[in-house]
């Protein structure tokens, strides 16, 4: 009896922690071969946005915005950044994109780039895309980064389903790069690399269902495209570990 009340605390601290470092992006310092590039990138983004729109709901956030100064009217484009990565490491597609005449905004997630905090959650991120579609929108396009990208389909997914998450005008062009398009597949792979028991990461999942209040099944991308005439394109790394290639081939013969 004590041993099985010791391994269910056991099992349910770690997944208690387990939760908490998901959401906490620990940033490693950046390689040397990559630190010029990070420095020009985040001097672009000061130096060329035309205005740094800042939120605090559901947490502090940021977004830079690059407008047409010569067309009012210019079409629009929302990019979203990856899990421990900031606006700023987009400043290529900025720079690309802005040049081809569109209206770009790049943005700054809680707790990355130039946004405050310490912790994000995934449905605080679905509920900031949500808002800032529906308030700063219609975006002509959306191009999603990993996480960014995960958390743009989520939105779109939930937009679906339900009337307090709806999104008023769709976009016209989804792009996701390098995402997870499942949202398991980062969480079962985190508790794979946390060496979660099964009982932990049952209770992990549990933990994710108590702080959502969203029934994690409806994230199945099934529901959404079903409907959907949003037009995708995923573009994936042949060689990518962190994701594996197969979520986006499996989400574009499915959609």
């Amino acid at each position: 009896m004590i041993a099985t009340s010791l391994r269910y605390l056991k099992d349910f601290v770690h997944a208690q922690f387990c939760y908490q470092l998901f959401i906490t992006p620990t940033y490693a310092p950046i390689p040397k071969e990559y630190r010029a590039f990070a420095r020009q990138a985040c001097e672009f983004l000061q130096k060329q946005r035309s205005e740094l729109l800042q939120f605090t709901e559901p947490r502090h956030h940021v977004i830079h915005r690059f407008s047409q100064k010569d067309n009012p009217h210019a079409k629009k484009i929302l990019i979203t950044h990856g899990w421990m990565s900031r606006a700023a490491y987009m400043a290529r597609f900025i720079h690309s994109l802005r040049q081809q005449g569109y209206d770009i905004y790049a943005l700054d997630f809680p707790a990355h780039g130039e946004a405050k905090g310490f912790q994000l959650t995934w449905i605080e991120a679905v509920s900031i895309l949500q808002k800032t579609m529906n308030q700063l929108g219609p975006f002509y396009g959306v191009i999603g980064h990993s996480f960014g990208g995960s958390m743009l389909l989520n939105a779109l997914i939930l937009g679906s389903q339900y009337p307090e998450w709806k999104i008023e005008k769709e976009p016209d062009r989804v792009i996701l790069l390098a995402s997870p398009t499942r949202m398991r597949t980062p969480v079962r792979r985190f508790a794979q690399q946390l060496k979660l028991t099964s009982k932990g990461y049952s209770m992990l999942q549990q933990v994710f269902r108590d702080e959502t209040l969203i029934d994690l099944r409806r994230l199945d991308y099934r529901h959404y495209i079903a409907e959907a005439q949003t037009p995708f394109l995923c573009i994936h790394g042949t060689n990518d570990t962190a994701i594996t290639p197969k979520e986006s081939i499996i989400f574009c013969k499915h959609y």
